[in-house]
């Protein structure tokens, strides 16, 4: 009897997995036909029919057109995913508030909503989640168990496996079984990631990143961030702090107006750097400035600003030809708030990162300005939610089509 059940227990585990592998890859090519499914996966034409009925049966899965035939004789029924099978919840975690946004399965956001933080505790974070997700329920109509889980993002080092975030300065927590704590308060799975990895890991799955097989995310902001996905996977490290490279030395060559030294990329390329910079070589700079100050002073034509953004500039493309050195991606993703002043650095990122690759490395290398706000952040985090539900794709599927559908 053990014997039989731990055989069952063998082929259910194997058919899971083959059912992930099939909506993986439907969702990679967007439409795909069964005979191209069983190729590209090595399964029989007989399993992938047998898997595929049972997605279609539930839901996730239609028959969206008839494709061309190569040969005489039937023409292929292609498949696709139907990303309104389900919704999910990514929210960002700021000091101050949270940034949440409902989306479809593909990540394309319906609606987004901002709700204010009275402080950074845990069990205040948590409930801010849960009241973001009735809101936008309320607000899109949508029936609160259409929600198939929620995807979080925060600064720090998080262990993804886990849903644990290990450390986090900004937020000042240490060792926060946050995943945990959202499943308590909300009856959903819950996903928990640093946040670069989160817009790293969306941009893989939905994103600029889906035809590269390895690249980089650099987010420029309070701080400077990294996401590495290397064979079409995060790398996260063994503690999952992987990609701090705002924590990486950084020494400026040949700057204009930037002190020399060496110091962090961070205190060279975040907000509070550049607007301390700005006050020791912009005459009249203001006290307190807000970093758009910093983009209006170029914009205006001040030579010391545009300098100094030039400085940035070199600083961060020699910081890129260090990762390009180590990685060798094939695509550069630049985005976060501080890329509102990329018209006046970006000119000078391209050179500094050629000059200093080794042996051609940055040869036909894409770089690329992905701008985006605090709710960008919020979609990478449902992203992450989304592809964890299609990843499992386990049985309660079928219960998300029962009750109304969604309101539009």
């Amino acid at each position: 009897m053990r014997n039989g059940s731990t055989s069952a227990l063998g082929r259910e585990k194997i058919r899971l997995l083959n059912q992930s592998a099939i909506i993986n890859a439907i969702h990679r090519s967007r439409k795909i036909s069964r005979t191209d499914l069983a190729a590209g996966l090595r399964l029989s034409p007989a399993a992938v029919t047998n898997l595929t009925a049972s997605l279609i049966d539930a839901g996730l899965v239609v028959e969206v057109e008839v494709g061309e035939s190569l040969s005489v004789g039937r023409k292929p029924i292609l498949l696709g995913i139907n990303y309104d099978h389900a919704y999910v919840v990514g929210a960002k975690v700021m000091p101050d508030a949270i940034v949440a946004s409902l989306t479809n399965l593909n990540a394309d956001v319906l609606g987004t909503v901002r709700v204010p933080l009275v402080d950074s505790a845990v069990g205040t974070v948590a409930a801010a989640v849960v009241a973001s997700k009735a809101e936008l329920c309320d607000k899109l109509g949508v029936p609160a168990h259409r929600v198939a889980g929620l995807g979080v993002s925060l600064p720090g080092v998080v262990d993804y496996l886990t849903g644990i975030v290990k450390h986090s300065d900004l937020l000042g927590w240490h060792d926060v079984r946050l995943a945990e704590e959202l499943r308590d308060v909300a009856g959903l799975s819950a996903v928990v990631e640093n946040d670069v990895n989160a817009l790293a890991a969306a941009q893989s799955w939905f994103g600029l990143g889906r035809a590269h097989d390895s690249f980089l995310t650099v987010t420029m902001g309070r701080g400077v961030g990294l996401g590495i996905v290397i064979g079409g996977a995060i790398y996260r490290g063994p503690r999952g702090g992987a990609g701090e490279v705002g924590h990486t030395r950084c020494t400026p060559i040949d700057p204009r107006v930037m002190r020399p030294g060496t110091t962090t990329l961070e205190e060279r390329l975040g907000d509070a750097a550049l607007l301390g910079e700005a006050r020791r070589v912009i005459p009249g700079f203001p006290e307190g400035a807000r970093p758009e100050v910093l983009t209006s002073r170029a914009e205006q034509g001040d030579p010391a600003a545009i300098d100094l953004l030039a400085d940035a500039g070199a600083c961060l493309g020699v910081a890129l030809s260090d990762l390009v050195n180590l990685f060798a991606p094939t695509l550069v993703i630049l985005g976060g708030e501080g890329l509102r002043n990329s018209k006046y650095f970006l000119p000078h990122v391209r050179p500094a990162l050629e000059k200093h690759a080794f042996g051609g490395l940055a040869n036909g290398l894409e770089l690329i300005v992905d701008s985006w706000g605090d709710d960008a952040w919020a979609r990478g985090a449902a992203g992450l939610a989304a592809a964890r539900f299609l990843e499992a794709a386990t049985e309660p599927l079928p219960a998300l089509q029962t009750g109304p559908g969604l309101a539009r």
